[in-house]
Formats: structure tokens, C-alpha cells, sequence
């Protein structure tokens, strides 16, 4: 048996682009053109209208702290503005930057957190109360929801649709 762990992923939004491109801000007028120029690709767009959602708020998880567990039940999911997360399930590790998100798929599926989240600096994140989006879904346009719905099963390998989203 193996007791080295290795890196099986990692994901970042390079904000150093988006920040090179004038977009320090979600709320500004040179940020919110670009957003409209068709100059972004899908993370992001994606990035910039999570960091500037009215719905979320902002937390600073410090350094070294765990904010998630395997195993746990979700109760928020975290949108990573800033910093660096480990991920870490098994023998995986998974480094996380700006972009990522951390157990929404858990929440809508209705399944604990799938690694356990360790901030490796001090991680700003925009944090999605699992109640919220539950009564979001239940709102959402058929062909919103049915996207939902594809992604979620996809990323927790489900052969039938969580009860939300059914």
C-alpha cells in the first residue's frame, strides 16, 4: 500500500489576467463592459458573476484552517475568490484556486462533503448557504434546472437525479 499522495487535479481562474484587463472590481463600469464584450471565456464570466452576486456573502478563511470534511453534511458551499485550498480525498490531493467551488454539488445532491478543504493561505470565498439554493432551484427555468441537474449528476457520478432536482 502506498502512503504518498499525489496531485490528481488542479483548477485556478488566472485573475492576474482579469486584473491586467482592469477588473478589480465586479461593480465597476470598466469591469461590468468587459463582462459584456464577449472578451471573457466561460470561467471567467462564470468567476466574475459569482464574486459579484448580491445572493453570497464574503468570508476570509485563515490559513491552515479546514473548512470542509469528508463525510461531513454541507450546510454552505464556498466560490474561492482568492488564495489557495487543498483538497484532499484519500490518496488525492487537489489544488484549488480562484473559480473553484467547494461542495455545491454535495448540497444540491444531498451527499456529505466528498474531501476534506484546507485553506493554504488566507482564502477569501463567497459562501452559498445550502437552504438558499435549494429554494433557488425550486425557482429556476426547466432548462436552467435540467443544466443543473446534468452537472451535478455528472460531477457525483449519480445514476438518477438527487430529490431536488427531480
Amino acid at each position: 500500500m502506498s502512503t504518498s499522495k499525489y496531485v490528481a487535479a488542479s483548477f485556478s481562474v488566472n485573475i492576474e489576467h482579469l486584473h491586467a484587463l482592469g477588473v478589480r472590481d465586479p461593480y465597476s463600469e470598466q469591469s461590468l463592459q468587459l463582462y459584456h464584450s464577449g472578451k471573457l471565456n466561460a470561467n471567467e464570466r462564470l468567476y466574475f458573476s459569482l464574486w459579484g452576486s448580491s445572493e453570497l456573502s464574503t468570508s476570509l478563511i485563515r490559513a491552515k484552517t479546514r473548512f470542509a470534511r469528508q463525510g461531513e453534511p454541507v450546510s454552505s458551499a464556498y466560490f474561492v475568490i482568492k488564495g489557495a485550498v487543498l483538497g484532499v480525498k484519500g490518496d488525492d490531493i487537489y489544488r484549488l484556486g480562484p473559480g473553484s467551488v467547494i461542495g455545491l454539488a454535495e448540497g444540491v445532491g444531498g451527499l456529505p462533503y466528498n474531501m476534506d478543504a484546507i485553506a493554504v493561505d488566507d482564502v477569501q470565498v463567497r459562501v452559498f448557504p445550502i437552504y438558499v439554493i435549494s429554494k433557488l432551484v425550486k425557482n429556476m427555468p426547466p432548462g436552467l434546472k435540467g443544466i443543473l441537474k446534468s452537472t451535478v449528476m455528472r460531477t457525483l457520478q449519480l445514476t438518477s437525479p438527487p430529490p431536488l432536482l427531480s
